[in-house]
This record gives structure tokens, C-alpha cells and sequence, in this order.
């Protein structure tokens, strides 16, 4: 009979040790289910995000500003992509430029490099886009304050470090070649005025300040045919855009002429923007939508569609997981 009982409780034993490794087993490979699976699915999913930098154009006048949009696009059906990063020109997103036989030179947006930029993360789910803008524009180390100074082909690379799902990734993108073309005409007799500093930094702002607003008023009556008048218009109605809140119709007036008249106005989408914000400060939030989904319609990478300003306000209210009806139908 003890020989027995003893059989059993051996058996028992070994059962319940069984038992407890299996457990252990099993909640160590949940433990370390999230890690592994993130890590896998991170490098059988990479291929599936990809990075794009394009410039607004590839032939630009003497000063103009050259607008950069990097692009992250995910094409997969199922992943999901947090991107990290510090990503400005001074740190994870490198430029650099150069001319013919000259070395390429970092551009920094007219920062110093040891200058940390707050941290951008953007959270893509499938079928998503987002993008970022950089305007090449100011050149501090330049007398005119401006980068393209001069006539000539130039050619840019960039390259980006990012976090991707915790997971370091470097992005190489090919070279981009644009043209800087000669001034002639109404642009030659533009750049004796608008070729300064001061215009340089107004340009990477892209906002007029106090000491430059009667050079862009100028600019706008005389040279209207340059491209510099559609810039000067631009400023001049978002200055008046902050005025009182009366002056909100008039500024759209002029951002509205700004389209008519400039078709390839290559910040259309600031103006599409700026047009919301308008018909926003009139309080006419029909008016404030229909802008905003031609925004989106017309510039599917926009850096303006994000959860944040009047898109988080008017359209992805919660968050930008789901769609929501807008306030306004609720209330």
C-alpha cells in the first residue's frame, strides 16, 4: 500500500513539474511574443514602406525658393509603421548641394548643426502617406543671404535616418538635378532689390515681418509679372489674414486671386490652407470644410493632413485612426 502511495505521489510530482515547465513556457513565449514578432514583422514589412524626396519643380528663377517634401508611404496591406526621428536638415534628414566640379556642402536651413530639433514621430497605417516640407531658400554664409545665388545646374542628395518600429533604418534616396536659370527681363531687374537677407529669411518663414513689409508691397506693384509678386501676395494677404477678425474676408479675396492669377503657385496648398482658415475665423464651417477636402483631394501629400490644426478640428476630431463627423453636425 505505501509503495503504492508513493508511486502516485512521484508521479504526481513529475506531472505537476511538468505542468509548471509548461506554464513557464508558454508565458516566456508571450512575453517575448511582442519583441520577436514586431522585430520579424519590421524586416519582412520594410520593403513595404518607402521614402520619397521630390522637389517642387526642376527649373527655378534666381532666388526662388526650391520646396523639398519627403514622402513616407506605406503600401502594405496590414502593417503598421511608427517612424522616429529628429528630422531636420541640421540632424536625421541630410542635405547636401552642389554645383558642377564643387564638392557637395551640407545645407542646415540656416541652422547650426549641433542644434536638436524636436523629435517628429508619425504613425503610418496601411494604405497611408505623410510628408514633411523643406524650404531651400536662406544661406547665411552667402552675402545675399539667398542658396541659389547663381545661374547653374545643381544637384542634391539627401538621405534620412529614422526609427522604424524601434528598428534603425537608413534611407538613401537617388540624386535630384535641378536648374538655376539666368535672370532676364523682369526678374533681372527684381534681384536688385529682393536679393538680401532679410528677403532670404522671409522666404524660409514664409511670412513677412515688420522691416520687410513695404519691400514685398513694392515688389507686388512692381513686378507683378515675377515670381516674387506671387510670393509678396501670399504675405502680405496671410499678414492681413491676423489683422482683426473682420479682415479674415478680405484676405480671402486675395489668397482666392492668388490661385486665378498664379495656376502654378507652387505653396497652393499653404493657400488652400490659409483659405480654410479664413472662412474658419468668419465662422463658416461648411465653407472651412469644402477647403479642407479640396486640400486633401488635390494634395494627397500635403504636410498640411495631419491630426493637428483645423483637420484635427473639422474632420479627424478623435484622432487619425477613424473619420468622425465633424463638430459642428453634432452639436
Amino acid at each position: 500500500m505505501w509503495g503504492a502511495d508513493s508511486a502516485r505521489r512521484v508521479i504526481m510530482k513529475k506531472c505537476l513539474a511538468i505542468g509548471c515547465a509548461l506554464v513557464w513556457m508558454t508565458s516566456a513565449g508571450r512575453a517575448a511574443e511582442p519583441e520577436s514578432a514586431a522585430t520579424s514583422k519590421t524586416l519582412v514589412s520594410a520593403g513595404e514602406l518607402q521614402g520619397f524626396v521630390v522637389p517642387n519643380k526642376s527649373e527655378f528663377a534666381i532666388g526662388e525658393p526650391v520646396f523639398l517634401k519627403l514622402i513616407f508611404a506605406n503600401w502594405s496591406k496590414g502593417s503598421l509603421f511608427e517612424i522616429e526621428g529628429y528630422l531636420h536638415p541640421a540632424n536625421d534628414f541630410e542635405i547636401t548641394i552642389a554645383r558642377p566640379r564643387e564638392l557637395p556642402v551640407r545645407y542646415t536651413g540656416g541652422v547650426r548643426k549641433d542644434v536638436l530639433y524636436p523629435l517628429t514621430r508619425l504613425r503610418l497605417r496601411p494604405r497611408e502617406m505623410s510628408a514633411l516640407r523643406w524650404t531651400l531658400c536662406l544661406e547665411p554664409d552667402h552675402p545675399s543671404g539667398f542658396l541659389f545665388e547663381q545661374p547653374g545646374e545643381y544637384t542634391i542628395n539627401c538621405q534620412v535616418r529614422t526609427l522604424v518600429n524601434q528598428v534603425p533604418l537608413v534611407m538613401p534616396f537617388p540624386p535630384l538635378q535641378i536648374t538655376i536659370k539666368p535672370a532676364t527681363g523682369e526678374e533681372q531687374k527684381a534681384l536688385d532689390v529682393m536679393l538680401r537677407p532679410e528677403i532670404a529669411e522671409d522666404l524660409r518663414r514664409l511670412q513677412v515681418r515688420d522691416e520687410t513689409v513695404k519691400i514685398w508691397e513694392d515688389a507686388a506693384k512692381r513686378y507683378s509679372k515675377s515670381f516674387w509678386a506671387s510670393y509678396a501676395r501670399m504675405f502680405l494677404a496671410r499678414r492681413q489674414m491676423e489683422g482683426p477678425p473682420e479682415s479674415a474676408a478680405a484676405a480671402a479675396a486675395q489668397f482666392e486671386g492668388i490661385l486665378r492669377d498664379y495656376p502654378d503657385f507652387p505653396l497652393a496648398d499653404d493657400v488652400y490652407y490659409l483659405c480654410a482658415s479664413c472662412q474658419e475665423r468668419q465662422g463658416k464651417p461648411i465653407d472651412t470644410l469644402r477647403w479642407l477636402f479640396r486640400l486633401e483631394r488635390e494634395f494627397p501629400t500635403s504636410s498640411y493632413i495631419q491630426p493637428a490644426g483645423l483637420f484635427r478640428r473639422y474632420i479627424y476630431q478623435e484622432g487619425w485612426e477613424r473619420r468622425y463627423s465633424p463638430w459642428y453636425l453634432r452639436e
